[in-house]
C-alpha cells in the first residue's frame, strides 16, 4: 500500500518492536479473556495463525499495512462481537469525512455490485447500473479481499455481503484495506448491457459527495424509497395485519439496548401485539427479522415465550473464562457487576465462570404466555439477522416453531459471543479494539454445522428488480402460505 499524503496517519511508520508490542497486547487479551477464541478454529491452528501474523511484523510498516494485520487477526477470531477501528470513534469519523472515497453507494445482490446511490454530479449513472471495475480492478475480486477484514461469526459469507452492502461500508472498507487514491476510474454496465466508463477527480470527500447526492436527479427514485423506509422504520417494533386478516407481519428492527426501561417498553409492545393477534384470530404470522442486528437477548427471550406451547430454555448458559478484576475492570460491564461479581458469577467450574440464571432475563426457563400465538409461523431472515435476532431464529428453528425464508443468518446456530467485552487502545498505533468476554450457549439441538448460521427452509435472495419493490419478500412468503395451507 502506497503512502498517500491526504491522510496524516499514512505517514506514520512503525518499527517491528512497536508493532509486535501492539500485536502481543491484543493477543494477550484474546487468549486470556475471549471465550470463543477456539470455538471455530482449534487451539493449535489458531495459535499457528497468530504466530504467522506476528511473523509478518519483521520489518517497518506504514500505519495501514499494520492495521491490516490487526484487522486480519480480529477477523480470524470469527466472532461478530469482536472488532477493531483504526482510530478512536470521533477521530475515525473525522478521517472518513476528509478522505476521497468512491462516489457511490454499492449494494451486492447475488455477487453482483449495483449502484444504489450516485454521489457525483454525473446524471448518466443510475440506480441499477452494475459496477464492473474500480481503478482497473474487478469488483468481485475487491469484494473477496475485503471479506478478509469483515468480522463475522463462524464461517458465514452472507453477513459479510450484508455488511459491505450496508450504507457506505464498501467504500470505507476500500479506503482502509485497498487504497485511497486521488481519482477513481469506474466501469459500469447499464441494464441494457451497454458499457460506460467514468473518471472522477473532484468532489470526492464525504461532505462534497453528500451535496451531490441530494442535487443529482439520478437519485430521485432511491431518495423516495429511502424516505418511505425512514417513515416506516420510525417505529422499530411494528405489527401490520393484512386487509384480508389471513396473516400479519411483525417487523422487529432490533431488540433494544438492555436497559430496564427498554425491556418494559418491548414487553408492553409484545403483549399488545399478541393480544391483537388473538382478538383478530389471525391464522398466519410472519416475523420479519431480516434487518434486525440484535440487541438485548432478554427481549428476544420474551418474544420466544409467545411462540412456545410448553416451558423451554432460550439460552442454556452464559460464561466467562476469567473473573480476574484486572480484565473485568477493562470491560464494559455495569458498575454493580464490578462491585459484586459473585452476585453474577458462580465459582469456577471446568475453567469457566457461569453467569447466575437469576441475573439475566434470557437465562431462566421461558414459560408460555397466555396470549401465545397458535397459528402458523414464518420467519424472514437474512445475513443482517444477527446477535439476539439470530439467537431467536436458531432456538425457534431448533424447536421447529415455523418455516424459515430468506438467507443464512449472521449468527451461528449453537452459540456465540456477546457484545459485553473489553475496549482497548493499542499502545503504539492507537488502533482501538473491542473483544467479547461473554459466551452464550444457545438452547439448540440437532445435526447442524457449528460454524454456520440458521439455514432457510426456502432460500430467497432479492434480485435488483425486486429490490425496487420493498414488499416483494412478503409477497413471496404469502404465496408460500397459500401453497402450504
Amino acid at each position: 500500500m502506497r503512502v498517500n499524503a491526504q491522510d496524516r496517519y499514512d505517514n506514520r511508520i512503525f518499527t517491528p518492536i512497536q508493532m509486535q508490542q501492539d500485536f502481543d497486547q491484543l493477543r494477550h487479551i484474546l487468549e486470556n479473556t475471549h471465550p470463543g477464541l477456539y470455538k471455530y478454529t482449534d487451539k493449535p491452528h489458531m495459535q499457528q495463525k497468530m504466530d504467522s501474523l506476528r511473523a509478518l511484523l519483521n520489518q517497518p510498516m506504514s500505519f495501514y499495512q499494520f492495521y491490516q494485520v490487526i484487522a486480519k487477526l480480529i477477523t480470524d477470531v470469527k466472532c461478530e462481537h469482536t472488532s477493531c477501528d483504526p482510530y478512536p470513534h470521533q477521530q475515525f469519523r473525522q478521517h472518513l469525512m476528509e478522505w476521497k472515497v468512491i462516489p457511490l453507494v454499492i449494494h451486492f445482490i447475488q455477487d453482483t455490485a449495483y449502484v444504489i446511490v450516485n454521489r457525483t454530479k454525473d446524471t448518466t449513472i443510475h440506480l441499477g447500473d452494475e459496477v464492473c471495475l474500480i481503478n482497473h480492478q474487478n469488483v468481485d475480486s475487491l469484494r473477496r479481499v475485503l471479506f478478509q477484514y469483515v468480522p463475522t461469526e463462524g464461517d458465514m459469507i452472507t453477513p459479510k455481503k450484508a455488511f459491505l452492502s450496508t450504507s457506505m461500508n464498501f467504500v470505507f472498507w476500500y479506503a482502509m484495506f485497498i487504497n485511497r487514491p486521488d481519482s477513481f476510474d469506474i466501469v459500469f454496465r447499464s441494464p441494457d448491457g451497454k458499457m460506460k466508463e467514468r473518471v472522477w477527480q473532484d468532489s470526492l470527500t464525504f461532505k462534497e459527495s453528500t451535496v451531490n447526492t441530494l442535487k443529482n436527479p439520478a437519485n430521485k427514485k432511491i431518495i423516495e424509497i429511502d424516505k418511505a423506509q425512514q417513515r416506516e422504520q420510525s417505529d422499530p417494533w411494528r405489527l401490520r395485519i393484512a386487509a384480508n386478516k389471513q396473516y400479519a407481519v411483525m417487523t422487529l428492527d432490533g431488540f433494544g439496548n438492555g436497559f430496564k426501561k427498554d425491556q418494559k417498553r418491548m414487553a408492553e409492545k409484545f403483549a399488545s401485539f399478541f393480544a391483537e393477534l388473538k382478538n383478530e384470530k389471525i391464522p398466519n404470522l410472519i416475523i420479519n427479522l431480516a434487518n434486525n442486528p440484535g440487541g438485548d437477548e432478554a427481549n428476544a427471550a420474551e418474544l420466544f415465550s409467545y411462540l412456545i406451547s410448553e416451558p423451554k430454555h432460550f439460552i442454556n448458559d452464559e460464561y466467562l473464562i476469567t473473573n480476574d478484576d484486572v480484565y473485568l475492570k477493562q470491560a464494559d460491564l455495569p458498575a454493580d457487576f464490578l462491585g459484586n461479581k459473585y452476585k453474577y458469577l458462580y465459582p469456577e467450574r471446568d475453567g469457566k465462570y457461569y453467569v447466575r440464571e437469576e441475573t439475566q432475563g434470557e437465562l431462566p426457563i421461558c414459560q408460555p404466555k397466555a396470549d401465545r400465538f397458535n397459528g402458523r409461523l414464518y420467519f424472514y431472515i437474512s445475513g443482517r439477522t444477527a446477535s439476539a435476532a439470530s439467537t431467536l431464529a436458531a432456538v425457534a428453528q431448533s424447536n421447529r416453531l415455523g418455516i424459515f425464508i430468506g438467507e443464512e443468518t449472521g449468527g451461528t446456530y449453537f452459540g456465540g459471543g456477546s457484545s459485553v467485552g473489553i475496549n482497548m487502545t493499542l499502545t503504539n498505533s492507537g488502533i482501538t479494539t473491542h473483544t467479547s468476554i461473554n459466551y452464550c450457549d444457545f438452547a439448540t439441538i440437532g445435526d447442524h454445522d457449528p460454524n454456520r448460521g440458521v439455514m432457510p427452509d426456502f432460500p430467497y435472495t432479492e434480485s435488483f428488480a425486486l429490490l425496487k419493490d420493498q414488499n416483494a419478500w412478503e409477497k413471496y412468503i404469502v404465496k408460500l402460505m397459500a401453497d402450504h395451507n
